[in-house]
């Protein structure tokens, strides 16, 4: 058990959680090379993604490179409709949870994106029969999101037919979104009833029009993204849109002048295959100041946390005026690897198996039995409260404060170093006030320490803790600020 030391000089005040401020009657813009909220003050998105809860792969569940399509075909072959049913309406109900997005809050953290797959609102076999049931799990998503001060970004990430061959696109085996107009119409009307739906929606950021497209040439893409935005502004005005670049989104040289007044350039990141990671982001930037529209990047993750880190020094560096950033992703199946990962559902023989199997036929196939037993496991592993935190993932990514916070609000400042930490810590508070009332508290919230401390002096306090994340509240008669402190 390790003791941390928390020592205090008395001199003032706080650092409060950079989390959304939103209205439904203003909204997240760009202006120029800069994201600014409804107030017009400059922001960075900064925040995760919540990958394999409406848009699945196997690779998230601690399987293969397998699309949704084949998980839920498999299972309903092998276990009939109703229990296909039963299990998806599982994943919807349990993978992601308000108890998710408000530990997503409390690592302070401003922004969700949130891909979906176009089935949970339309089936191929009905076409523009939109779902109440998907509606309403959109909608659920959303105001978890106003309760917790956290933007949403909604991505489409599987288009009909899909807009590349890659299983994360999950793709139809002959006609993908690029073969014939009958897909992209669907597309384009999919994102009208979205938008209709959502036009007067603050909380959310933006619409993801399409992630990682592969198109067969530039103008079909253009003219795909541009069908999209006149369909989505003849009923919304309101929200930015996010474009993201071919290539699965890493090449932007078919845009030679943006395709809306009120538009991001969102690239993905993952370092696996480039040498030199700031030379790439340069590029990005490039295109930034060359046509006034900022850039944010809408993945990055899966590797080590050396190679990560040198990722986000880079997007925090301010001359390549990277808007912000989303981790790929905010929850995994428990995987064998060097990865970091942030939150980690564990995961069981049977449920190995049967994600294993259904990407490989050739692996040893479970009973019906083990099958409906693994799925099981799984839907009760991936709950939230049943869930790890990898802390050096948490540590990597803080966002309440970075090496020393030190801001100023209203006459109060506080400075607390160094953090991330060893164990032993310092808060240094400037102003005018007699007495702080001071409360730490551990990752879940428990309540382990409460100190009233006197103006003037250096007062050592100490808790005992694992190495992991705590939090400091300075109560104040002005109100509360909260503090971020990370112990590896």
């Amino acid at each position: 058990m390790k003791t941390l030391i928390l020592t205090i000089t008395i001199l003032i005040s706080g650092w409060s959680f950079g989390q959304a401020i939103w209205s439904n009657s203003t909204f997240v813009h760009q202006d120029g090379r800069e994201i600014k909220d409804g107030q017009n003050n400059q922001i960075h998105l900064e925040g995760v993604n919540l990958g394999g809860w409406l848009m699945w792969e196997g690779w998230i569940w601690n399987g293969g490179f397998t699309q949704q399509k084949i998980i839920q075909n498999t299972i309903e072959t092998e276990l009939g409709t109703p229990a296909a049913i039963a299990f998806r309406d599982s994943v919807y109900a349990n993978y992601v949870t308000e108890d998710d997005i408000s530990r997503i809050s409390n690592e302070c953290f401003n922004v969700v994106r949130i891909p979906f797959n176009h089935y949970l609102l339309e089936d191929d076999f009905t076409p523009y029969n939109y779902k109440p049931e998907g509606w309403a799990i959109l909608d659920s998503a959303l105001a978890w999101c106003e309760r917790n001060n956290v933007y949403a970004i909604l991505d489409l990430h599987s288009a009909p037919g899909g807009q590349s061959n890659l299983f994360t696109a999950d793709p139809d085996l002959f006609i993908n979104l690029w073969n014939g107009t009958v897909n992209q119409t669907r597309t384009a009307e999919l994102w009208k009833q979205i938008a209709n739906r959502y036009k007067d929606r603050g909380i959310i950021a933006g619409y993801d029009l399409l992630n990682e497209p592969v198109p067969n040439n530039d103008s079909e893409m253009l003219t795909m993204y541009q069908r999209i935005v006149d369909s989505i502004r003849t009923v919304d005005n309101n929200h930015m849109l996010f474009i993201e670049g071919s290539d699965f989104s890493t090449d932007f040289s078919i845009f030679s002048t943006p395709i809306d007044p009120n538009m991001v350039y969102e690239f993905h990141l993952y370092s696996w295959f480039i040498s030199d990671i700031a030379a790439e982001v340069q590029i990005f930037t490039d295109l930034s100041q060359n046509q006034n529209v900022p850039i944010w990047c809408g993945e990055w993750g899966e590797n080590t946390y050396s190679e990560l880190e040198t990722t986000l020094n880079i997007f925090r560096d301010p001359s390549y005026e990277v808007s912000g950033s989303a981790f790929w992703t905010w929850k995994k199946a428990e995987r064998n690897g060097n990865y970091l990962d942030y939150v980690i559902a564990d995961t069981t023989t049977l449920w190995n198996k049967t994600i294993a199997w259904i990407g490989d036929n050739n692996l040893p196939q479970p009973t019906t039995g083990e099958m409906q037993i693994g799925i099981n496991e799984f839907i009760e592993n991936i709950k939230m409260e049943n869930c790890a935190v990898d802390n050096s993932a948490s540590s990597l990514l803080i966002y309440c404060g970075i090496s020393e916070i030190e801001e100023s609000m209203n006459e109060m400042e506080v400075i607390v170093f160094p953090n991330p930490n060893n164990g032993q810590f310092y808060v240094e508070i400037n102003g005018n006030y007699d007495v702080y009332n001071l409360v730490i508290r551990n990752a879940q919230g428990k309540k382990l320490s409460q100190y009233v401390i006197q103006i003037k002096g250096v007062n050592p306090l100490s808790i005992n803790g694992e190495p992991g994340i705590y939090f400091i509240e300075l109560n104040t008669s002005i109100g509360q600020k909260v503090f971020k402190v990370v112990s590896n």
